[in-house]
């Protein structure tokens, strides 16, 4: 099999392990949060952890710790990065582990919306149907009026937000750094800034919570990185169907552990946010594309 053939087949495997390991993180956050660790705990010791995880990556493939020239504007995105975190991980301790699933496929509609805004990136009209249609699912989900929004929910809707304005913060000045070197810092400065949020609720953990919140940590280092990987292996729009996958991959793990299965309401509002978020990665490439031959985005 040539290498160009081999790729795509190689960003699969990447992005299933990528959403097996994040599936897995957030049945474990759910487990922390049930043994009595604060959702802000589980944020910093996830990031001290993830720390530990991507110094050692780093100890083993480079020669001493890489500079950079972004620090301070890495900084200031980790704030919304952290703020994102806790408010998802609050949402994994709090919703059903199919509902924060499904709610969190909200962020790339985000995202798209912020680029239009703040960026002054085009979004034509098929873009902003798929946007539009996008919301329509997140609302299949929510359902409100029919069922009560709950806390969580609303939680995880300001992860993406914030998710959102942090992954345009990182597209707008990080394109000249090694995703190594930005994970590198963007874990310390969110291990530190996870510290003050946390103090107020720590509670010192047993030797299985610690191991329970090692594992969380290093779980999300290597989601990230396969995630990252994936993506310079294919175009997004051949990447992202996989991220789908992470949907089954949480409902088999919550039948198992928790006995939750997601209603038929959750499974169609996902499709569609997916669906939305497929279709505006497909697009996105062939803007790329098109301006990369002088023509229109699209």
């Amino acid at each position: 099999m040539s290498v160009a053939a081999s790729a795509p087949a190689g960003a699969a495997l990447l992005m299933l392990a990528s959403v097996a390991s994040t599936a897995t993180q957030n049945c474990l956050i759910r487990m922390a949060a049930d043994s009595g660790i604060h959702a802000f705990e589980v944020v910093l010791f996830r990031n001290v952890f993830g720390l530990l995880s991507v110094a050692a990556v780093i100890v083993l493939t480079e020669r001493g710790i890489p500079r950079t020239h972004l620090a301070v504007l890495i900084g200031l995105a980790c704030i919304l990065h952290v703020a994102s975190m806790m408010a998802g991980f609050l949402a994994v301790a709090l919703l059903p582990l199919n509902d924060s699933t499904a709610l969190s496929f909200a962020g790339p509609l985000f995202t798209t919306v912020g680029a239009a805004l703040f960026l002054g990136e085009t979004v034509r009209v098929r873009r902003w149907i798929a946007v539009a249609a996008g919301f329509a699912g997140v609302l299949i989900i929510l359902r409100p009026g029919i069922v009560a929004i709950e806390f969580g929910a609303v939680m995880m809707l300001l992860a993406t937000v914030l998710g959102a304005a942090v992954t345009l913060m990182f597209k707008r000045f990080a394109g000249g750094e090694r995703a190594t070197t930005l994970i590198l810092y963007q874990t310390a400065f969110s291990a530190l800034l996870s510290v003050p949020p946390t103090a107020p609720v720590w509670t010192a953990p047993d030797a299985a919570q610690a191991l329970l919140l090692a594992t969380i940590g290093i779980l999300g280092t290597v989601s990230w990185l396969a995630f990252l990987r994936a993506f310079t292996l294919a175009d997004a729009s051949a990447v992202m169907p996989y991220e789908f996958a992470r949907l089954p991959f949480v409902a088999v793990l919550a039948y198992l552990i928790y006995g939750e299965t997601p209603d038929l309401w959750t499974w169609i509002g996902a499709a569609v946010v997916f669906a939305s978020n497929i279709f505006i990665a497909h697009r996105e490439v062939a803007a790329h594309r098109a301006a990369a031959r002088g023509g229109k985005g699209l």
